[in-house]
């Protein structure tokens, strides 16, 4: 008999397997594949591979595909589903309403808005931003249209004196934007909300060098609600993705449809969770 597999599409980095946020989600997965009947196959994607999308899923020859990172690869995700036409795709996070494929994802609308909301009711107004690379990435585009929309809504100014975006997601991206708005900027805003907790632990780290006490001073606010923010210090308020269920639910719709659930798209909403910890106390 021949053993059924399940394909995991990701980009060619070692930073999948390094951050957290993508960590968590293949746990996921994993955790989820333990009581099925298929095997899991990581199908690594470069931007230069020359190869087209149909070429590489012949050799990997899988019954069905989850994308870990599908907005920097949309070409395979549509060449997938028209050269397989009976190929089941899931996707997880950077929701879009046009989308028509099985997705997972988080609410960062409600996320963001919880975490903004929650600093002006504690009474900050001078409220800043380091935002992710938004290229590619339509949930750094969602947590910034929040950002301006909260801030008018409030009756607050944008200053772009407070703004920065990082280049990538990583805490070394938010220290050195950080130091930037720390040296740059005419003043320091009052709280700073970063796109995840990778760049909101480099800012941290930023505001400690430069003696700058946190949250006396600048209060930070993360996302995704990572384990390692307990520990930095002051530990990281942040909104949590309940990643791990977000990947179990990824092979949950997968099987499924691979053995005879409904046509119909599955669009899979998760909540996010305010988690209030020193750094916006």
């Amino acid at each position: 008999m021949i053993k059924r597999s399940l394909g995991l599409v990701t980009s060619f980095t070692p930073e999948i397997f390094k951050c957290e946020y993508f960590t968590r989600i293949i746990y996921g997965i994993i955790d989820a594949m333990r009581n099925t009947s298929y095997d899991l196959r990581f199908i690594m994607i470069s931007h230069d591979d020359p190869r087209e999308p149909t070429d590489i899923l012949q050799q990997h020859n899988v019954d069905g595909l989850m994308f870990l990172t599908w907005t920097i690869h949309p070409k395979f995700v549509q060449d997938a589903r028209r050269g397989f036409k009976n190929l089941p795709v899931v996707l997880v996070n950077d929701f879009s309403p046009e989308v028509e494929t099985n997705i997972v994802y988080c609410n960062h609308t409600i996320g963001t808005r919880k975490a903004f909301q929650y600093l002006i009711h504690r009474g900050y107004r001078r409220i800043g931003m380091i935002q992710g690379p938004d290229e590619d990435s339509r949930d750094a585009q969602v947590r910034y249209k929040v950002y301006r929309e909260t801030l008018d809504a409030s009756g607050l100014e944008f200053n772009s004196n407070y703004f920065r975006k990082c280049d990538y997601f990583f805490e070394e991206d938010g220290y050195l934007k950080m130091l930037d708005l720390i040296h740059h900027a005419p003043t320091l805003p009052r709280a700073v909300f970063c796109f995840n907790d990778d760049i909101a632990i480099g800012a941290l780290r930023a505001l400690k060098e430069e003696k700058i006490s946190c949250p006396q001073q600048v209060a930070i606010v993360g996302y995704d609600g990572l384990e390692r923010g307990k520990y930095v210090d002051p530990p990281l308020t942040s909104v949590r993705q309940p990643l791990e269920a977000m990947g179990r639910e990824m092979v949950k719709i997968l099987v499924q449809r691979i053995e005879g659930g409904s046509t119909q798209p599955i669009r899979k909403e998760f909540q996010p969770e305010l988690i209030i910890r020193g750094s916006a106390a």
